[in-house]
């Protein structure tokens, strides 16, 4: 399988950043014990990250051991789960960089600026040649402390990009006076921080808000755990504000600016990409007793622009796979939402399929989008039989190591 966009991996010169970091924090102790420091704190940051969501000062941003294990052990799982999500908006959705000037990015939330960088990255290796402005905000002065010097540190991973940093209240982070607007608006797994409330009201009013920050062709991107409740939540709200904004349409992760079906039809499914991925050494390291999952990126992603979606047939010939494929019952088969709105069961026939297409198909993922050329509908008008393999392409399929896919 061919991936429709090879991504740049995680750089090694973060990896031995952070680690590096730890290091001079705490020189008296040996690397084991430094290890064992930070795997009790990632317990309570998965915990904090995939389950409870809370977070205050106290909890985040404060303590250098939280800092330093966010770092060392979950900063590539959210650079991984932006750069997914960029690499859709750049080569799928439309996204357009000025055609002159700077490209102006706002991280909300940025922590110690995974989402951020990995944008800055991400557009230097495609070689955009505008320079880069990177507007990073968040409640955590530490946070903020440490991305200044990881993007002084390490300049060479992103050249001719400037970074501004503020510390604010990210529940009203709309500055009355700023005259600013923006090509990309990043909300990497902050949602939270912006809206800590229960009413659905609210949490639109304070994303309106944010979007009124956008340039006439930008994108907000907003990723999230993939827990179940919150991915629904998030599902929710953005269908919310593209139906009650007169200047915000949804972009992503659907077709035609629908909202997501599944909530409504108490599908077995819900909306969330599933990557394979390749962790560092370091991760692997910290990993080792702990035998979390960490060779896939589990992500809700919700992509808001200021423009209208590029049109896509209102038919079944168009799919975001929202299933894992599954291979039985002499079929090929996988769960997608279409191009009009609707879930649909699609399969293919193993018998017509030699074993490099078998291969191919079952290396799909969670999130990948596919074009069904000659579909069939049977008896079933939520079921599509595929005729033949040809029939398949696959226009956003981005993989990490292209090697891994031949």
């Amino acid at each position: 399988m061919k991936p429709s966009l090879s991504l740049p991996a995680y750089p090694s010169e973060l990896e031995d950043w952070w680690w590096n970091q730890a290091l001079q924090k705490w020189p008296e102790c040996g690397e084991e014990k430094i290890l064992n420091l930070i795997r009790k704190e990632v317990i309570r940051q998965s915990d904090r990250f995939n389950k409870t969501r809370s977070f205050d000062p106290q909890s985040y941003g404060a303590r250098d051991l939280s800092l330093l294990t966010y770092g060392n052990f979950f900063f590539p799982r959210t650079w991984n789960a932006m750069t997914m999500s960029m690499a859709e908006a750049f080569s799928y959705r439309g996204w357009n960089k000025p055609k002159k000037g700077p490209i102006r990015v706002l991280d909300i939330g940025s922590g110690s600026g995974a989402s951020g960088l990995s944008v800055l990255y991400f557009l230097k290796k495609f070689n955009v040649p505008n320079p880069v402005t990177l507007d990073a905000w968040d409640y955590s002065g530490k946070s903020l402390a440490f991305l200044k010097n990881i993007h002084s540190k390490n300049s060479q991973l992103w050249p001719q990009t400037k970074l501004t940093t503020k510390r604010t209240d990210l529940r009203d982070p709309k500055q009355k006076d700023s005259k600013q607007s923006y090509d990309l608006i990043l909300a990497g797994y902050s949602l939270n921080e912006i809206s800590q409330c229960s009413e659905l009201e609210e949490c639109i009013h304070r994303i309106e808000s944010i979007a009124d920050l956008l340039s006439p062709n930008g994108f907000m991107i907003i990723t999230e755990p993939a827990d179940k409740n919150t991915c629904m939540s998030l599902q929710s709200v953005a269908a919310a504000v593209s139906t009650n904004s007169k200047k915000l349409y949804n972009h992503a992760p659907y077709f035609n600016g629908l909202q997501c079906p599944l909530n409504k039809n108490a599908s077995h499914y819900y909306s969330h990409e599933v990557r394979k991925t390749r962790t560092t050494q370091r991760v692997e390291r910290i990993n080792q007793p702990l035998r979390l999952e960490t060779h896939q990126v589990k992500f809700g992603m919700v992509m808001l622009g200021t423009k209208q979606p590029q049109p896509q047939p209102k038919d079944f010939s168009v799919c975001r796979i929202v299933s894992p494929v599954s291979k039985k019952k002499g079929t090929i088969s996988f769960i997608g939402i279409a191009g009009d709105g609707l879930e649909y069961r699609y399969e293919i026939q193993r018998r017509i399929l030699n074993p490099d297409q078998i291969k191919i198909l079952t290396k799909l993922e969670r999130g990948d989008i596919l074009n069904v050329d000659t579909g069939e509908i049977g008896t079933d008008k939520n079921r599509i039989r595929i005729p033949s393999f040809t029939s398949i392409s696959w226009p956003f399929s981005p993989r990490w190591d292209i090697r891994e896919y031949n």
